[in-house]
């Protein structure tokens, strides 16, 4: 948009709803081998224009791409310079609309114009609008949650405030084994002593020597997330030789992290390891010597010479451990698929990316009329989630370790049946009225004069005194 259409503080000059997100992205080395100036490259552009989409890094190095709309601009507001009147705002006080219920995956490896992919990624029924956020989990999955583009907690307009979290699997889920690497540490330096990390020959199938020049071993940090953002996100793959035993075992020789602290900040990460694609559970471990300041450093891991032997072969069953799935792309070719599942009762901040990968994402146009608006009030947009199983799906942060791995199915979203499997269950009511500033009488001014008072699950939370517009910020 043009500056001037940003507006003030109080409310943007024009009606951003109708604005389109640009489908535009852009990549860029920050630092490039050779010396010269990094600079950005147009790619691949995406399949949907998506403003406030957030990027989650996975282990496999390709980007998740959720959440987000197709039009306007993240934040709330009761009025824009062309529509001063709340009662006339189309979506509520959202300055975006058409949210984008699709993922997609960006492959930073492959061929330029093959790097966007949405196959068999279902479609969520949830719209993820301002405030809204997701994570990378332990077991690989991905915790979305969130979604909040009003003033303050409302339940009962178009775009609500939102209180369910769901889990993203990944197309790697619909692999039948997974790695289940043992010999991981629990402690990592900046340089130093190679270690090993056993891949057991159960792990795969086929080739050994395939299944080990696969291998990759990462180190992921989530990062801290809020508003579609991510501070400190990272991903680092460490280098690594093997030996191929005659078990079918895969002696994985693995450096330390270079001795640049600065690449990979000390503190906490997880470790996954990677074969055909398919990643194994996180295990936890700490970056550096686990106290701030300056870290000590080492020389560069010197690793031994990769051994290979034709005759090895893994034990598990047929192609299991390549991830496959059943969908369509983005011209809507079948394909494959990838699973989806939903928590209730948790929220979270937001993600985006941070390395060599810079997507810049625009903001976009498609006229929303008063009608079409009162339509899509009327009733949400809806897709058939069908489940080929019963099964609940299995997932969130306590899932580390060996454990079962959720089985592959049709469906995009499934209800978690047992509501003491979410995250980090409370005891909370999350249906009691809410108000700022409990007990005090802050005075805090509010874009629809709301008060101590203010009862956002009353039948009509917005009508207020006066003309409804109240002081803005």
């Amino acid at each position: 948009m043009e500056d001037y259409a940003w507006g003030n503080y109080s409310f943007p000059f024009i009606d951003t709803w109708n604005y389109p997100a640009s489908k535009d992205c852009q990549r860029i080395t920050p630092e490039p081998q050779d010396g010269s100036a990094p600079t950005y490259q147009a790619d691949d552009p995406m399949f949907d224009g998506r403003t406030m989409g957030q990027f989650i890094i996975l282990p496999t190095g390709k980007l998740l791409v959720v959440n987000g709309g197709a039009n306007g601009t993240a934040g709330y507001a009761q009025a824009t310079l062309t529509t001063p009147k709340f009662e006339d705002m189309p979506w509520g006080e959202s300055l975006a609309s058409g949210p984008v219920f699709t993922p997609a995956i960006y492959d930073p490896a492959a061929p330029k114009g093959s790097r966007w992919s949405n196959k068999g990624l279902g479609a969520s029924k949830i719209p993820r609008l301002y405030h809204s956020s997701a994570i990378l989990l332990p077991d690989a999955s991905v915790m979305i949650a969130g979604s909040n583009p009003n003033i303050d907690v409302n339940t009962t307009i178009i775009f609500p405030t939102t209180y369910q979290a769901e889990i993203f699997y990944p197309p790697y889920f619909s692999a039948k084994t997974r790695p289940a690497p043992t010999g991981m540490p629990k402690t990592l330096s900046y340089g130093g002593n190679p270690f090993d990390v056993t891949i057991p020959a159960s792990s795969y199938s086929g080739s050994a020597n395939d299944a080990a020049d696969s291998a990759q071993v990462v180190l992921i940090r989530g990062g801290f997330t809020t508003h579609a953002m991510n501070m400190g996100q990272r991903h680092l793959q460490l280098n690594n030789t093997y030996t191929v035993n005659k078990d079918g075992s895969i002696s994985l020789h693995v450096a330390q992290l270079p001795p640049n602290p600065n690449l990979f900040q000390p503190g906490p990460a997880f470790m996954f390891v990677n074969v055909h694609d398919v990643p194994s559970n996180g295990t936890y471990l700490i970056v550096g010597n686990g106290q701030f300041g300056a870290q000590p450093t080492s020389a560069t891991s010197i690793l031994p010479p990769s051994v290979r032997l034709d005759s090895a072969t893994g034990s598990a069953s047929g192609s299991s451990t390549t991830g496959t799935s059943t969908g369509s792309d983005g011209n809507g070719t079948p394909e494959s698929s990838s699973n989806l599942g939903v928590i209730i009762g948790a929220a979270v901040g937001g993600v985006a990316i941070l390395g060599l990968i810079g997507a810049v994402i625009g903001i976009c146009l498609a006229r929303r009329r008063r009608r079409t608006a009162a339509s899509r009030q009327a009733t949400s947009p809806s897709y058939a989630m069908t489940s080929s199983s019963t099964e609940s799906p299995r997932g969130g942060f306590g899932a580390m370790g060996n454990k079962d791995v959720r089985n592959s199915d049709s469906s995009a979203f499934m209800p978690l049946g047992n509501y003491s499997q979410a995250w980090n269950a409370s005891t909370a009511s999350l249906n009691a009225p809410y108000t700022d500033f409990e007990g005090q009488n802050s005075g805090r001014p509010s874009t629809s004069g709301m008060s101590e008072t203010y009862d956002p699950y009353a039948a009509t939370p917005m009508q207020i005194p006066g003309d409804g517009r109240g002081n803005r910020y």
